[in-house]
């Protein structure tokens, strides 16, 4: 009996450490992690390339928003049921008197 209990400890440790919660920790990501990848390219374009990642995700890059000699670039990860798993700035400008940057401007992130 006290096999079988430590089995299914170690069972429920093991499936415990693999599952992950991952909190958005910018505001590109607050918006947009879990929300439909079609939505995105809807109403800000297609993506410029996209590739095929681990775990059947797609990496979508996408390039927009020119301001004034400004853009943004993002990479986005989608899931297989094209919902963004994670979304960050590759090419961004900072706002130097502290308020939201370029991409979260351009993208609906900045409130």
């Amino acid at each position: 009996m006290s096999y079988r209990i430590a089995v299914m400890t170690l069972c429920a440790a093991a499936l415990t450490a693999c599952s992950t919660t991952s909190t958005p920790s910018n505001p590109l990501q607050k918006r947009w992690n879990g929300e439909q990848a079609g939505a995105f390219f809807a109403a800000y374009g297609p993506p410029n390339s996209d590739r095929s990642a681990a775990g059947g995700t797609t990496v979508y890059n996408w390039r927009g928003g020119f301001v004034r000699g400004r853009s943004c670039a993002v990479e986005l990860t989608v899931a297989p049921d094209y919902t963004i798993k994670t979304i960050r700035a590759t090419a961004d400008r900072i706002d130097p008197n502290g308020g939201p940057s370029h991409c979260e401007t351009v993208l609906d992130a900045d409130s």
